[in-house]
């Protein structure tokens, strides 16, 4: 027993009795010493036997509570001086802690007559966990009941609004607009539905009866001949049906055409709606009336066609021939120039030596030739005749590879060639006029890459090339390549033609073989350069060509030759 009256049996008794409490039980006297307290007491603040029984001070239970944690982070004998004083004055109290372990204990404290404090400790953890979660639920239910209010006033809004616009958009439109219920009375009509039946407006309002509609068209005419009546009937027992359909109705008033098209609801009722398509119907005659000689236009333009298409083809050829010829007088004059500088030397060197001739012949007249005057002279005419022998070779291999382009140039022919010999042709008879600019061209070419082809082509193919990216990809720069690469691919080969350039915007790309089409129009440009090499690769080569650029980086043309070109003539 943690009570201990001592004061007889009855005592005793009741000292039992309120051991068996529910309810911590504790008295302390006019001195804070504790006279009594249960077993719920020290079972609900885990005092110890020591501090249980009578005599021990509110000073040392205090500093248990405070060791222990019950009043929070602090100081211990502060916490224990405060708590103490407030005792000293035997004010009646109740209020709720919450003990670190998370139970709530209501503790009443009620001053005696005589002095000291009765206090009772109650573990109510549980009814206010229960208050709690009462008032989370409460809460969480008023926030639904909220949302949900919200919600239908927002769809509540949003209806209203779909209804308003509902009604503007079917008073708006062209076509003419009805609903009638499964009863067959008429709920909802626009405007253009009385216009276009020129109905009077007695009959276009909500709760007009279908039939009364039917009888005043049957009235006047617009069902044919008969009794009103019995057409009118049969128009209601049709509608009674109410399957989907759709109808055109000529008026005979007017001859306005209607075309009428019905769809049944879930409820039992029908919308319909109707439009005026007599435009329609006239533009739909016009077609009839013209498909009956559509055959006749048709091969008349056909005939027109071919003729354009012919023409087309023969101002191709006349292009590639003038485009042809046009290079060829460009090389002409290039190579007329070129042969200038070793001609002119040789001429020089010629002259040179016939004037040594002269003035040795002279000294051997005179009889003052002298050994040292012979040797002089001697090692005169050897340089000047190795001069003279060196610019006529260069002057012969610019004769030679010229008159080889210029032949395949000229001749339009296939013949068996060395891929690798007719680009360095090409090039040593373009060098003259390239030699001008600080660009350079290199060459990847493996020797033994033969093709039967029209080198003549080919060579146009790569001066239109070389000069398109001279022109354009190397504007206002001082240096740049321009490098041809070829390789064996499948039954023929890869020739790559690409420049580290300006490179082409994708716009300019995809115009690129397009006649006419260059950005320098007028600046030295024709706008055919590109669309000669596409018609010279794909109709006399027999290959194909495509084009990757970038700006900034340059530009790659990629030219697939077959082995064999295909066999016809430039």
């Amino acid at each position: 027993m943690v009570i201990d009256l001592g004061l007889g049996d009855r005592l005793a008794l009741l000292a039992q009795g309120l051991d068996q409490l529910d309810i911590g039980f504790t008295v302390f006297d006019r001195d804070l010493i504790m006279v009594a307290a249960n077993r719920r007491f020290q079972q609900l603040l885990n005092f110890p036997d020591a501090l249980c029984r009578a005599g021990t001070t509110l000073q040392d239970a205090l500093r248990h509570n405070a060791a222990m944690g019950e009043y929070g982070a602090g100081d211990i004998e502060q916490q224990v001086r405060e708590r103490l004083a407030l005792a000293q004055q035997f004010l009646p109290h109740r209020f709720e802690r919450v003990r670190p372990d998370g139970t709530i204990i209501e503790v009443c404290g009620a001053p005696l007559e005589h002095g000291g404090m009765v206090t009772t400790y109650t573990d109510v953890t549980v009814p206010r966990q229960r208050e709690k979660v009462l008032r989370e639920l409460s809460a969480e239910l008023e926030s639904r009941v909220q949302q949900r209010t919200a919600e239908l006033e927002r769809r509540e809004t949003e209806l209203a609004h779909k209804a308003a616009l509902l009604e503007l958009v079917v008073g708006n439109v062209n076509q003419g607009i009805s609903f009638v219920n499964a009863d067959l009375i008429i709920e909802l009509c626009n405007a253009n539905f009385g216009a276009l039946l020129e109905l009077p407006p007695e009959l276009c309002r909500p709760g007009t009866p279908l039939i009364e509609i039917f009888r005043y068209n049957a009235r006047r005419g617009e069902y044919g001949a008969g009794d009103p009546e019995t057409l009118a009937h049969m128009r209601i027992a049709t509608a009674a049906l109410r399957m989907p359909h759709e109808f055109e109705r000529t008026r005979p008033s007017d001859g306005k055409t209607l075309e009428i098209m019905g769809r049944p609801t879930p409820d039992g009722g029908m919308v319909s709606t109707y439009s005026d398509i007599s435009e329609r119907k006239e533009a739909e005659n016009r077609i009839l009336k013209l498909n009956e000689t559509l055959e006749e236009r048709v091969a008349e333009r056909s005939l027109q066609l071919q003729q354009a298409m012919q023409t087309l083809h023969a101002s191709q050829e006349a292009l590639a021939r003038s485009a042809a010829k046009a290079t060829l007088g460009t090389l002409v004059a290039s190579v007329s120039h070129e042969l200038n500088t070793p001609l002119g030397n040789s001429l020089i060197t010629a002259s040179t030596c016939a004037d040594l001739t002269k003035r040795f012949a002279q000294l051997a007249q005179a009889g003052q030739l002298k050994r040292t005057d012979l040797q002089e002279f001697l090692v005169q005419m050897q340089d000047g005749s190795a001069l003279i022998e060196r610019n006529l070779h260069r002057a012969v291999d610019l004769v030679k590879n010229f008159k080889q382009v210029a032949a395949d140039q000229a001749s339009e022919q296939r013949r068996n060639f060395d891929l690798a010999a007719v680009i360095h042709e090409v090039l040593d008879t373009l060098r003259p006029s390239l030699k001008r600019y600080p660009q350079t061209v290199e060459l990847d070419i493996p020797a033994g890459l033969v093709l039967d082809s029209f080198p003549g082509a080919l060579g146009q193919v790569l001066i239109n090339l070389i000069n398109n990216a001279y022109l354009h990809a190397f504007e206002g720069r001082r240096d740049g390549r321009v490098r041809i690469h070829a390789a064996a691919h499948g039954n023929g080969m890869e020739l790559q033609l690409s420049d580290n350039g300006s490179g082409m915007t994708q716009a300019h790309l995809e115009q690129l073989f397009q006649p006419f089409f260059s950005t320098k129009i007028g600046r030295g440009g024709t706008g055919l350069g590109t669309t000669i090499v596409e018609n010279l690769v794909t109709r006399i080569l027999g290959g194909t060509v495509r084009v990757r650029s970038e700006v900034g980086v340059g530009t790659t043309y990629h030219i697939h030759l077959p082995a064999h070109a295909p066999d016809h003539k430039v």
